[in-house]
């Protein structure tokens, strides 16, 4: 059985783009394509901690610093949340899971082993087949 996804799995992953580009609005730009699962995931999340003025300070400096000490901060109120609040867990537990799904899809390597490669300028034999055995 595979271990539950923790409050910095979910934070991770929620705000990882703002850490990897050091925040701002490259951070911002670089979140899109392909990212709607993540940008759902931390929607869920800053709508929870609305009106939480110390939450949203901590996730205003990953936004805005991109360090992962402000990361670290902000995990610490959404593992408490997490804790109290067993519907919401469950809520961005699946959604984390929904993106590390993807994620597995998304990074699968294609491998050929030459089944799908043809030479068209040089068929030869008696039994030439294109497609199947």
């Amino acid at each position: 059985m595979p271990e539950p996804i923790t409050a910095v799995t979910i934070a991770a992953l929620a705000f990882n783009e703002f850490i990897k580009s050091g925040a701002g609005e490259i951070a911002k730009k670089s979140i899109g394509g392909g990212m709607e699962g993540v940008k759902k995931l931390r929607d869920f999340i800053k709508s929870k901690f609305a009106g939480n003025q110390r939450a949203e300070v901590a996730i205003a400096e990953i936004e805005q610093q991109g360090t992962e000490e402000s990361l670290t901060k902000f995990t610490k109120y959404l593992d408490l949340e997490m804790d109290e609040d067993q519907a919401f867990a469950t809520e961005i537990r699946q959604i984390a899971q929904q993106i590390n799904n993807n994620q597995t899809v998304d990074n699968r390597e294609y491998i050929n082993y030459g089944r799908d490669q043809i030479n068209i300028d040089k068929i030869d034999g008696d039994n030439t087949r294109i497609g199947g055995s």
